[in-house]
């Protein structure tokens, strides 16, 4: 039942519909998140929903390990409860330990260089080049000390970093290790390879706002037995989360399948957050913006999520391929109006999580203008230099005008 509060919420949410039917606009925009979500998803999160005798079962997560390893053309992988999770499993096989430094790029988010603080591992940065938006090989070579063990590179929005090959064969000269950020870029390649396997170890996100959607979740992998016995290590004394976590997870599936995907979501989206609202999961919350660590964290992914992802994995081939065709839109879109294209690097097979373009202040500012003319709301990743942490770095100004200036297009659009 809801309450006259949730139904006077309701009704408004309603009245504001009907003005938008008479005034001619689109009763909702295209989501930037949950848009791989489907019926079939759904069905998948109520059936564990109503029997919960499996939900510890440790063959459902290795399966879907399994499978992402074939797909990724990884030796090994290991699922856990987010992709941060992931990397925190990268920085255990690393061996990184207090006095030791890694250099991340000056653009990244927060819950990145968290996994390094919580490990006490000094993070250095070093600025980002304006082509795909991944670290400077030249700047982050500035930023070497002895103590350096690790360089972390990230694909951002579904392209291959520019400097991906500068980047592994300073690391290889220098005796440095690499990990590598694929938690916007599930799928993309590079000369015949899927990103993550070129590195030493590579992280993978299956959080709601990414190319694999399991609401939380993440993937670890390397190619090197030394490291894969590592990351089996850490994912054998993870604990699961509680049920009570569980359940929260596959009732935000049921949640954001009605609020971003429903074919009716104008009106079943407010309703089913009256129903479920209370159950949401918030991906980054705000004490791991301010660096703490939440209870929840280090845990393996539990069986459910991996069903939900096991069924996410059959679908991102064609989710990605849907992607790079709206990408071509927003290509003629940018030539029409002057701005310039990402740079999709020679050898490279992108996936356009987002398209990505540099735009004037005041229009990342108030992206309303394109919600007018272009009938989408643009993202703003990243509004700081450690997103969503309202805190910037030093010595990055690439990284500071992407801050300022970058906005990024949904590519799936329905």
């Amino acid at each position: 039942m809801s309450t006259p509060r949730e139904a006077r919420r309701f009704a408004k949410k309603q009245f504001r519909t009907l003005g938008k039917v008479m005034a001619g606009k689109p009763l909702v925009m295209p989501s930037l998140g949950s848009m791989t979500i489907d019926h079939d998803d759904v069905e998948i999160a109520r059936a564990w929903l109503r029997d919960h005798s499996r939900w510890e079962d440790p063959a459902v997560t290795g399966q879907f390990a399994a499978e992402f390893a074939r797909w990724n053309g990884s030796r090994h992988a290991f699922a856990f409860l987010g992709g941060r999770v992931a990397l925190s499993a990268c920085i255990h096989a690393l061996g990184l330990a207090p006095g030791d430094e890694v250099i991340l790029p000056g653009y990244t988010c927060v819950v990145v260089p968290n996994a390094f603080h919580y490990a006490g591992v000094r993070t250095v940065y070093a600025d980002i080049e304006l082509e795909t938006y991944g670290l400077d090989a030249a700047r982050a070579e500035e930023k070497i000390t002895p103590n350096t063990r690790a360089i972390l590179l990230h694909h951002m929005y579904g392209l291959v970093c520019r400097d991906y090959e500068d980047i592994l064969a300073l690391a290889r000269r220098r005796g440095i290790r690499v990990i590598e950020d694929c938690a916007q870029s599930t799928g993309a390649e590079f000369r015949g390879k899927k990103v993550g396997n070129l590195g030493d170890l590579g992280f993978y996100s299956c959080e709601q706002s990414k190319v694999l959607n399991t609401v939380m979740g993440g993937v670890a992998v390397t190619n090197q037995d030394a490291l894969g016995e590592r990351l089996k290590e850490y994912f054998d004394q993870a604990a699961l989360p509680r049920e009570e976590w569980i359940d929260r997870q596959l009732h935000t599936l049921l949640l954001n399948y009605y609020r971003f995907k429903h074919p009716q979501r104008w009106f079943l989206g407010e309703w089913v957050q009256i129903r479920y609202g209370n159950k949401e999961i918030i991906s980054t919350t705000e004490e791991e913006e301010r660096g703490f660590q939440p209870a929840h964290y280090g845990c393996k992914m539990p069986a459910p999520v991996a069903a939900v992802g096991m069924n996410q994995l059959r679908k991102i081939d064609v989710y990605n391929e849907r992607r790079r065709c709206t990408a071509q839109r927003w290509d003629r879109w940018c030539e029409e109006n002057g701005y310039r294209k990402p740079l999709v690097l020679e050898g490279s097979v992108p996936v356009f999580l987002r398209y990505p373009v540099m735009v004037e202040p005041e229009r990342k500012r108030d992206v309303s203008w394109a919600e007018e003319t272009l009938r989408v709301t643009p993202g703003v990743w990243f509004i700081s230099n450690i997103h969503p942490a309202l805190a910037r770095v030093d010595g990055c100004p690439n990284a500071d005008r992407a801050v300022g200036e970058c906005i990024n297009f949904p590519c799936l659009l329905e």
